[in-house]
């Protein structure tokens, strides 16, 4: 794919790779597990390692049947490489990141131009969100990725008729379903769908040759036999919970509080794609004139149905649309080559950015789950000031894309470096855990924070009633991790004694330890 590059080309996909590796990685290492999701996929990974059982994913060696395993295999990797901590759980994320990045430069430049391709890789890594992303232990890196990929290769093979991209596309899509589940194959290849009938039937365009039979086959021969030795491992068991709990009710109920009105994915895409996305109703105007171009109808369609599909679905995260970044950046980087005048956007840019510090001071300050975070509320005035040099610069093109971007990485760096560590030493799990003898067993009543299993490293055994802790007690000595919530079920119970209390960073509970 990258055969005929001269020196000077392969040189940028090198720095390019280097300087968004560095980016997606900062600090990995440095900033505890205290994210539930990132604590149970990596703790399912470490599980998966010690039992060599690499076909059924458990936590706290109980099945879990969130998802599928692709993300624990580059964890495990990951751990065999540099042993389990924080780096290695986070290490392949960071490598996915840039991968997704070098894919939409190479789409970008081959399809558009270079200018395209640098500014469309500009805008994404500008992006705090898509950043972020990519410093987590959870399967959405590797999703993004895939689904990318398999949006590209499609488009490519379409474009030039090479047959290499239609395979690899049926590969991504294989790929796709072992990150995240079906999800990976039915939005891209619904996208896809709408995007020919359209070239059919209102374009008169010729379809090309989608291979299908043996291209869907080799998707299945990727992606089935994991899915079929799971079912057979657990009787069927891990199927149906991840189908109809993780899928469908994720789809059709708001699951663990995150619902919301139909507009907020698309509030989610446009906050997190800032600071470029102020260019978005610019970016509308430029598919409207261009809207019988393959090209920008392609991108649109990725966009805007992604997008809607989630805003229909009753749970609504922030995550779910991360996918849509990379043809949204394109987008707006086909945009500003031709704009005229920068200014309004660059104004309400300023302007947003002037009051946010202090909208969120006072937000957050009063949120018990997010509260620490109102301290740092005012590093945000550092994309005060890039809005204001771009404001300042708005006849410079260059200028103005420099001062948006390098403010962007300026609090990335501040974000990673300075405002996380300082947060993450609140960490419930990082204050408790020495309070904990790990030579001692510990147990759990009902729910406890599952970065607990990640530190510990050994199973945390289920308590679920008072009777079962009064067992549990002549065991000699021994500790209890729980919430607070749960206390007075055990009130009644003699020798058994808070040790300390801690709130979870940014949820609901507070985590106890308690011992005899």
């Amino acid at each position: 794919m990258i055969q005929g590059f001269n020196f000077k080309e392969k040189f940028l996909y090198i720095y390019l790779f280097i300087f968004s590796f560095f980016l997606f990685s900062l600090n990995i290492w440095g900033i505890s597990i205290f994210s539930l999701d990132e604590a149970k996929n990596a703790s399912c990974a470490r599980e998966m390692l010690e039992s060599g059982n690499f076909i059924v994913p458990t936590f706290n060696y109980e099945l879990r049947t969130d998802k599928p395993p692709l993300h624990y295999y580059f964890m495990i990797l990951a751990y065999k490489l540099f042993g389990v901590n924080e780096f290695s759980a986070r290490f392949f994320s960071s490598i996915f990141g840039s991968l997704t990045l070098m894919i939409t430069f190479y789409f970008s430049k081959k399809v558009f131009n270079l200018n395209t391709a640098i500014l469309s890789a500009l805008i994404l890594l500008s992006s705090l969100h898509f950043v972020f992303q990519f410093h987590m232990a959870v399967p959405d890196p590797y999703l993004i990725f895939f689904i990318n990929l398999s949006f590209i290769t499609f488009y490519l093979y379409y474009k030039f008729a090479d047959k290499q991209f239609i395979w690899l596309f049926y590969i991504s899509l294989g790929l796709g379903i072992l990150s995240k589940g079906i999800v990976a194959f039915v939005l891209p290849f619904g996208i896809i769908l709408v995007f020919l009938f359209i070239l059919k039937f209102y374009f008169k365009k010729d379809i090309p040759d989608l291979k299908l039979p043996v291209g869907l086959f080799l998707t299945l021969l990727i992606s089935l036999p994991w899915y079929v030795a799971v079912a057979i491992e657990t009787d069927g068991l891990w199927l149906k919970e991840f189908l109809l709990k993780h899928n469908i009710s994720r789809f059709t109920d708001s699951m663990e509080g995150h619902g919301g009105i139909f507009v907020l994915t698309f509030l989610f895409v446009f906050i997190g794609m800032l600071p470029f996305s102020i260019f978005v109703p610019n970016t509308i105007k430029e598919f409207i004139k261009n809207k019988i171009n393959p090209d920008y109808l392609y991108l649109t369609l990725i966009v805007l149905i992604y997008t809607t599909f989630f805003s229909i679905s009753k749970t609504k995260l922030p995550n779910y649309t991360v996918p849509v970044y990379p043809a949204l950046s394109i987008l707006l980087a086909l945009t500003l080559q031709k704009m005229k005048n920068y200014k309004i956007p660059l104004i309400f840019y300023a302007f947003l950015t002037s009051i946010l510090p202090f909208a969120l001071y006072l937000i957050v300050l009063n949120d018990k789950n997010i509260y620490l975070l109102s301290n740092y509320s005012f590093y945000l005035f550092i994309l005060t000031v890039g809005s204001v040099i771009a404001l300042i610069f708005y006849k410079d093109f260059k200028k103005l894309v420099l001062s948006l971007f390098f403010s962007s990485t300026i609090i990335s760096l501040a974000l990673y470096f300075i405002i996380l560590p300082e947060i993450d030493k609140h960490s419930s799990v990082k204050v408790i855990l020495p309070y904990i003898d790990k030579t001692k067993t510990v147990g759990y009543y009902k729910r406890y924070n599952p970065a607990f299993s990640f530190y510990l490293q050994k199973r945390i055994v289920p308590l679920n009633s008072p009777e079962e802790v009064e067992n549990f007690l002549k065991n000699g000595k021994v500790y209890i991790v729980t919430r607070d919530e749960y206390i007075k079920e055990l009130k009644n119970i003699k020798d058994l004694k808070i040790i300390i209390k801690k709130k979870d960073l940014f949820e609901n509970p507070t985590s106890v330890l308690l011992s005899n």
